[in-house]
């Protein structure tokens, strides 16, 4: 389980999403080395709950600049970004129940979700605001 670098083919062109991105690589490299260290349960929810607070508070700042655009995919989008605050939650109540298997899954789930949704999802709004 590699940590994330961030890269410059990740950039949307949105300096503001930008940094908010390579916030939440931090967050999930934080999540990678609670996970590593095999550090409590309570940490590692501790260190989740942090990461839904930020991903929702990023989520909305998209979708609001999205709106400002008329992204014509903007209720998609949200739908993804809603089932991903989801995903997590089940994540978490997992992790909560003692499942030492499922904290390298999420791991491997935010990793993936993160890079996919960057590079596919999101790169579809950069023309949006050149």
């Amino acid at each position: 389980m590699p940590l994330i670098k961030w890269r410059d083919s990740y950039s949307v062109g949105v300096e503001q999403f930008d940094n908010e991105h390579k916030i939440l690589v931090d967050l999930i490299n934080e999540m990678f080395i609670v996970v590593r260290d095999k550090k409590s349960v309570d940490h590692l929810a501790y260190a989740i709950d942090q990461l839904i607070e930020y991903t929702q508070n990023h989520f909305s700042s998209e979708e609001e600049a999205l709106a400002q655009v008329n992204y014509p995919d903007l209720d998609a989008h949200k739908d993804m970004h809603g089932r991903l605050i989801k995903d997590v939650q089940k994540h978490k109540k997992r992790i909560e129940n003692n499942d030492r298997q499922e904290r390298t899954d999420f791991y491997h789930f935010l990793r993936d979700w993160l890079l996919t949704h960057i590079v596919e999802e999101d790169m579809l709004y950069k023309n949006y605001f050149s």
